[in-house]
């Protein structure tokens, strides 16, 4: 795993941070803090959640509220309101110089020494916080207006907010304050250390990849029929899709292979796509076919026709279908799911992309028995039941 996730840890641990908020001179009335994102370098600028800085708002939490409250500036706190950044321990150069900008990941260990017992390397601790200032408190209405649509009404009865204070402990109007922080973000300036250190990271500053998403119409060109046990849909798009690549289409399947699923599940498109890991656990076949894949990841609704890609080769196994739903307590299981293999759509899909025919495409509504005995999650009998009378 650390293979495979180890160029995603490392890009997330460099542009990743711990902001804290405190009053000066009154370490008795502790501190705030949350997670931050460094967005450049120079000027080295971080952004995170404005919730922290509730407590320390000249005017009080309800200028978060006031109508028209886009954005408030930076002396819209308190001069006792004391910022620190820290970061990820520096990872050696292969001359010995500590690199600037580039964190790694650091445990509880970390606070050790160098060495641990019988000379076992650890972790370097953290670099020390550096001090911040706010540039400004920004108001986002469209994360507020996600949040409404998807926690408002009844559904919000259903939510609280997490804390690690006992629930008695936490007022209504904490709550509040909670509330109101909610779809506001701090942007801060680290301050540098020298000018020579300014200087290094202007070097070491790269260039802004912008990424875009548009939505494009499309044409369903062939749907299977309510009584075909393969769930699937061909679209047509309206626009090419030049900067996308494709799939590399699996041609055999490994039992026990770590998997990824990339669906819009629970929530949709309000909250975007997203990646959940597992493990293929079944390769279901038929006449000694693959017609149905099982896998240990987390699989919500609306996560049907997601694509199933190998974690280590990155082709694509499958096309998500469904998971797995108790009939008598309503329950779901997410980690329980199965889906169509590749191999079973991409002969049809071929013929189809080349000549236009959609003769293979219909033959999947009239599958065998055994395949859709397998779909219907049951198992064949071996043989007719004998009558006990």
């Amino acid at each position: 795993m650390a293979r495979q996730w180890g160029p995603s840890m490392r890009a997330a641990e460099r542009a990743g941070c711990v902001v804290s908020a405190s009053r000066a001179g009154q370490p008795e009335a502790g501190s705030w803090s949350c997670s931050g994102v460094i967005l450049s370098r120079c000027p080295d600028l971080v952004l995170c959640h404005g919730g922290i800085f509730t407590p320390f708002l000249r005017a009080g939490s309800g200028a978060l509220s006031a109508a028209g409250a886009a954005f408030l500036p930076g002396d819209s706190c308190g001069d006792d309101l004391r910022l620190h950044v820290q970061r990820g321990p520096a990872a050696s150069s292969p001359s010995g110089r500590a690199e600037r900008g580039r964190p790694g990941l650091c445990t509880p260990q970390c606070a050790g020494p160098e060495s641990g017992p019988q000379g076992r390397p650890r972790g370097r601790p953290l670099q020390p916080p550096r001090p911040a200032e706010l540039l400004l408190l920004l108001s986002c209405p469209a994360f507020r207006a996600h949040f409404a649509r998807l926690f408002g009404g009844e559904a919000a009865e259903q939510w609280r907010f997490a804390s690690a204070a006992p629930e008695e402990e936490v007022t209504e109007d904490e709550e509040e304050d909670q509330l109101r922080a909610l779809g506001w973000f701090a942007l801060l300036r680290v301050r540098p250390d020298s000018e020579e250190e300014e200087e290094e990271e202007e070097e070491e500053r790269g260039p802004a990849v912008a990424v875009a998403s548009a939505a494009i119409w499309g044409q369903v060109v062939f749907a299977t029929q309510e009584t075909s046990p393969y769930d699937i849909a061909v679209v047509s798009l309206e626009e090419d899709l030049p900067d996308v690549s494709l799939p590399v289409p699996a041609e055999h399947f490994h039992e026990g292979e770590a998997v990824s699923v990339v669906g819009f599940g629970v929530f949709g498109q309000a909250c975007g796509p997203s990646v959940t890991s597992g493990i293929l656990s079944a390769v279901v076949q038929v006449d000694d076919t693959p017609v149905m894949l099982q896998t240990t990841c987390a699989v919500h609704g609306g996560s049907s026709g997601g694509p199933l890609f190998s974690t280590r080769t990155g082709d694509l196994l499958g096309i998500v279908a469904s998971n797995t739903r108790d009939n008598n307590t309503g329950a779901t299981y997410p980690h329980l799911n199965f889906s169509i293999p590749i191999t079973v759509l991409q002969p049809a899909l071929q013929r189809y992309s080349q000549m236009g025919d959609l003769g293979s495409l219909r033959e999947l509504d009239s599958a065998t028995e055994p395949v859709r005995v397998v779909w219907r999650l049951q198992r064949p009998l071996a043989e007719a039941p004998r009558s006990k009378l």
